[in-house]
């Protein structure tokens, strides 16, 4: 599989790096030999796909406008060989994945419910959402933060970024503390998605949730952390 054929060059910049074997990281395999080989070792693998018996099984399986569903052909260090799927956001070409950010309000939390599909559970959540492909992170937080909670920022803070599941997921997300401005607020959801209730909670309350497992969204509690890290939110203790 020659690189100028390879399903590769469709790829955003970071996820066509091929890495190396002989450093010690997970070589992506781009050799026809060596990828037909590895193939024959892992195609059968992949039961119950809905590709069918004689379906694609190396390379861009699965698309949609959002998303890409890869799978590629690895050496590894110890010399083993085997095939491994990952997650690639569409607007990875010029930039992070999408934001999260964790609202406040007169020093009050502001969070939503949000019925999810995957995990078929209503869970309470930051703001986030997709950024699209030319906006900025700070665009698509203000844009999410009119969409999903209806206040605009009077304040954004950048907090970092992080990498939700560096397992199957090749995204990054880019998180900020926001500092809503005070008065009349319109939320407008997307109608594809199932918002519950606004809840605005003290930073005791947020705690106590947490601590219950009542709140348990990666985004939510990574941002909360590094708020409080860069001194930007009081710590528990501190209260």
């Amino acid at each position: 599989m020659s690189r100028k054929k390879s399903y590769l060059t469709r790829l955003p910049a970071h996820a066509q790096r091929r890495g190396k074997a002989s450093k010690g990281e997970a070589e992506i395999v781009t050799s026809r030999h060596e990828v037909k080989e590895i193939l024959a070792e892992c195609a059968e693998d992949l039961s119950g796909s809905a590709l069918g018996r004689n379906g694609k099984r190396i390379g861009i399986l699965l698309e949609d406008e959002v998303r890409m569903i890869v799978r590629d052909p690895l050496r590894f260090p110890t010399g083993a060989t085997r095939c491994q799927m990952r997650i690639i956001g569409k607007t990875e070409y010029d930039g992070p994945n999408g934001v999260a950010v964790l609202a406040r309000l007169r020093d009050r939390f502001v969070l939503r419910e949000i019925y999810r599909h995957p995990t078929r559970t209503w869970e309470l959540e930051t703001t986030r959402g997709r950024r699209e492909t030319g906006q900025t992170t700070r665009q698509a937080a203000r844009a999410e933060l009119k969409q999903e909670l209806g206040y605009k920022a009077k304040r954004l803070y950048r907090l970092g970024t992080v990498c939700p599941e560096t397992a199957i997921l090749s995204s990054t997300i880019e998180l900020f503390l926001a500092e809503l401005r005070d008065g009349p607020r319109r939320d407008d959801p997307e109608s594809s998605e199932a918002f519950g209730r606004i809840v605005i909670l003290t930073r005791a309350q947020l705690e106590k949730r947490i601590k219950a497992g009542r709140i348990r969204d990666s985004y939510t509690l990574a941002a909360l952390l590094l708020a409080e890290l860069k001194g930007l939110v009081p710590s528990g203790a501190a209260e």
